[in-house]
């Protein structure tokens, strides 16, 4: 199995039990606080998140850039330095921004909630595991950097399992403070597997930053990517809180609900495809000798995405409501509906994100920070433009139009800017992977019986198999599946 296989193999399965996860600590929150409870959480962890980001100053993109030439020529002194330095720098900024929120906390919730400051203390609460989530990022991007991918996705699960366990706990007796700290919880578990698996891959010398090791230089080294990163990262989730703020002002925090459980489902999937992308993807274009080379890595890592995803798609379009009933509650079952929009448009999404991820690599910061915002603009005015007519249809609407835009966008300057272009059969598994969820979207939007949607997508499901066929990959996958299932019938 190639490397790339491997990398996509373990992220996947740490993708799998980290949905199961998130099938269960979502099945928990939508029971027990319903889909105002749900909204009112959605936009306290979007808060977070953009604190958080600020904190990050942008700069894991450029420190796994510097980090992973240092572990790879054995420069084990340059590497405490880079980290040393970029990581007590961050966690300065986290320690500032945590606090200086909590001190402005009445205000955050006047502008988040409309609500004259009534969960300034939640805010303060959520805010305080900032510094937290830095370190335990921090660890991971120093696993990252020397590709230990099983530990990465070891840590992972284990504060997935572990999390799960907390959540169930305190949200019983505590309600939305109990999933708060639960969220909180995930943080320091986090936090505590990376710093073991850290400790147990890179040595104990490695583990703590020291003061000796700061340097402004080093600093300065991740400034370009820390700007776009940071801008990127931003832009989005101002535009989340933003439009989530759009939505509640419109049908109010219930309806807020509904759409933040359509998009935690496409988040579910998509967060081992994030996974991947940080912990293989990036490093190995950045350690891609030629541009040659580096094209060939993202049409091949293309390819595995659009061939694996949208079988996935298709399941969790034609059980939307079965699916929403069974993981969430009945109360959620409205945004089944939604999925036929926001997950096609996450093909675009993905498509749009590996191109882009180029980008970054060849320093075409600019770009690709004008890009994001461009995108960012469009999603906000279609919102506003469809919205008020079509409820929170009109944002699934919206986001799906704007991806499909940002990876017309990415597609047009990757190829005149870096020179990418799709390969005959990359270019092929996208055609086949795109018709076979669209079709079905269009089928579901109709609105058949279900018992008719799950007929549609056996029969779409079997068309793309039987073209995906002359994929020599797809047939070394399905040979390598039948061989195992015949050795343990023989075994039994």
């Amino acid at each position: 199995m190639s490397s790339l296989g491997k990398a996509f193999a373990f992220f996947t399965g740490a993708s799998i039990i980290g949905s199961f996860t998130q099938v269960i600590k979502g099945k928990i929150t939508a029971v027990l606080l319903g889909t105002e409870g749900v909204g009112i959480l959605n936009q306290l962890t979007s808060l977070w998140s953009l604190f958080s980001a600020v904190a990050s100053l942008g700069f894991y993109n450029g420190m796994l850039r510097h980090l992973a030439p240092a572990w790879a020529d054995g420069d084990r002194l340059l590497f405490r330095h880079h980290m040393s330095s970029n990581f007590l720098l961050q966690m300065g900024t986290a320690l500032i921004l945590s606090l200086g929120g909590c001190w402005f906390s009445d205000t955050l919730s006047a502008l988040v909630f409309d609500d004259g400051g009534a969960r300034a203390g939640l805010i303060c609460l959520i805010l305080l595991s900032v510094p937290v989530y830095i370190a335990g990022q921090t660890y991971r991007t120093m696993l990252n950097a020397t590709r230990s991918v099983s530990a990465v996705v070891r840590a992972r699960i284990g504060a997935d399992v572990f999390s799960v366990l907390v959540l169930a706990v305190l949200i019983f007796p505590f309600g939305l403070k109990g999933a708060i700290m639960g969220y909180i919880g995930l943080h320091i578990l986090y936090l505590g597997f990376t710093m073991f698996f850290t400790r147990k891959v890179l040595g104990e010398d490695i583990l703590l930053p020291q003061v000796s090791y700061f340097e402004i230089a080093e600093i300065k080294k991740n400034i370009s990517f820390g700007i776009n990163g940071l801008i990127a990262v931003a832009v989005g989730i101002l535009t989340t809180l933003v439009v989530s703020r759009c939505i509640i002002s419109s049908g109010g925090s219930g309806s807020n609900g509904l759409f933040t459980m359509a998009m935690k489902v496409a988040t579910v999937y998509l967060g081992g495809l994030s996974a991947a992308a940080g912990g293989y993807y990036f490093p190995t274009l950045s350690s891609a000798k030629s541009d040659v080379e580096m094209h060939a890595h993202m049409n091949k890592t293309l390819s595995m995405y659009l061939f694996v995803i949208p079988p996935i798609i298709l399941v969790l379009m034609a059980g939307g409501e079965l699916m929403m009933r069974l993981l969430f509650s009945a109360e959620f079952i409205p945004a089944a509906f939604l999925l036929i929009l926001i997950l096609p448009g996450d093909l675009f999404r993905i498509t749009a994100e590996t191109i882009g991820m180029a980008l970054v690599v060849k320093k075409r910061l600019i770009i690709s920070t004008s890009s994001y915002i461009l995108w960012a603009i469009i999603y906000l005015v279609l919102v506003l433009l469809l919205l008020p007519k079509y409820g929170i249809v009109g944002v699934a609407m919206a986001y799906f139009l704007s991806q499909f835009f940002n990876a017309i966008q990415q597609i047009t300057v990757g190829r005149f800017i870096i020179g990418y272009r799709f390969d005959h059969a990359t270019l092929n598994t996208i055609m086949r992977g795109f018709g076979m969820v669209f079709a079905m979207a269009i089928m579901i939007w109709f609105e058949q019986p279900s018992w008719l949607n799950w007929i549609a997508a056996i029969f779409l499901f079997t068309v793309w198999a039987m073209m995906s066929w002359s994929n020599p990959d797809f047939q070394r996958g399905c040979f390598k599946i039948l061989s195992k299932v015949g050795a343990k019938r023989l075994i039994s």
